[in-house]
């Protein structure tokens, strides 16, 4: 396997596992659809943006790695793509409903 495409699996898997860690305690534990597309919206976005960035080129691929090619240069619509599915998660992320804060002592 190519250097490159490990370390793109190896950093959308550990963006995956921090963006989960960091937000463990303020989402609540059942996520509805409101959390699916955020999560949806920003994986998509990590994928053309990291694999445009090292000339992954995702324009002919079918099935998950079949049909894709290297480039020499980066892939600036994959890269804008990218950038837009994260801009779109983070705004979708910025309107998910808070949980209310749950008192640690009440008023006797």
């Amino acid at each position: 396997m190519d250097v490159q495409l490990l370390a793109l699996i190896a950093l959308v898997i550990a963006v995956v596992v921090l963006a989960t860690r960091h937000h463990s305690r303020s989402w609540p534990g059942r996520p509805g659809w409101q959390y699916q597309r955020v999560f949806s919206a920003g994986f998509a976005g990590l994928l053309f943006f990291i694999s445009g960035l090292v000339g992954w080129d995702l324009k002919y691929s079918h099935g998950w790695f079949q049909g894709t090619r290297w480039a020499d240069d980066p892939i600036w619509w994959q890269i804008g793509l990218g950038a837009g599915l994260l801009l779109l998660a983070v705004f979708w992320a910025r309107r998910v409903p808070t949980p209310p804060l749950m008192r640690s002592r009440q008023r006797g």
